[in-house]
């Protein structure tokens, strides 16, 4: 469940086997609490949160999201001054080793570049299903594709249209940084990861962290169906934060 997503703030839900769980905290937990409650879920049933960096839009809710849950927070060492006043126990995870903070659920976390240090994505597994999230990536390579393929489900950036964002408000200096390999990944560069993890045998795509100004839903949803037309796939745009989950089909 997509509580949120995208610059203003991101947070999501993951039910895998009998475990709950949230990667990020940029959701207030007011917001957090009610979408749940809203599909009779409880916070308090939280059982771990995953970081993936330290951006606010990613932690700023860090304290009372923890403070309404009795889990353990993981991430790696370069966030944990980000989140030093929560109450929850923070555990260091490391790229690329597999841990178990839940019985049955498997994780890995994988390093994608991004211009906060040692930004994360992660892959879950549970009862033999795979789950990964990948935002706040500004380009796609082996070492990511090698950890996300033979996924289920797969939530992936589609941050820009890269028209949009040249033609758009933001200062050159902002462009640059959104395009460069440490930004985001556009709808084109979303569209073309979709149809490799395709050929993998994934088949259901969140797209997430859509930009306000650079993107819309449409855009976004129409890049990847035309790229993967004529596939037996489903996809879901996740919401902007105060957002509904957008679904096309």
């Amino acid at each position: 469940m997509p509580i949120g997503s995208g610059s203003t703030g991101n947070c999501f839900y993951i039910e895998m086997g009998e475990h709950r769980f949230l990667i990020d905290m940029g959701i207030g937990y007011k917001k957090v609490r009610d979408a749940l409650l809203k599909n009779d879920r409880q916070i308090e049933d939280v059982e771990a949160i995953f970081v993936t960096h330290g951006h606010y839009d990613h932690v700023k809710s860090a304290v009372p999201v923890c403070n309404h849950t009795a889990c353990k927070v993981y991430a790696n060492e370069t966030i944990m001054y980000n989140i030093k006043d929560v109450k929850a126990e923070r555990v260091k995870a490391e790229a690329g080793v597999c841990f178990e903070p839940l019985e049955g659920l498997n994780v890995r976390m994988f390093f994608v570049p991004h211009d906060f240090v040692k930004t994360c994505g992660f892959s879950f597994e549970c009862d033999g299903r795979k789950l990964s999230y990948v935002t706040d990536c500004g380009q796609m390579n082996e070492m990511i594709f090698s950890e996300i393929r033979g996924s289920d489900v797969v939530i992936i950036e589609s941050n820009h249209d890269v028209k949009m964002l040249k033609e758009g408000p933001y200062p050159i200096q902002l462009q640059n940084r959104i395009l460069s390999r440490f930004g985001h990944l556009s709808n084109d560069e979303c569209a073309e990861t979709i149809a490799k993890l395709y050929e993998e045998g994934t088949k259901d795509f969140f797209l997430a962290h859509l930009s306000r100004h650079n993107n819309t839903p449409e855009l976004a949803f129409s890049t990847t169906s035309k790229r993967m037309e004529g596939k037996d796939i489903h996809l879901f745009i996740c919401p902007v934060e105060g957002d509904e989950l957008y679904s096309f089909e």
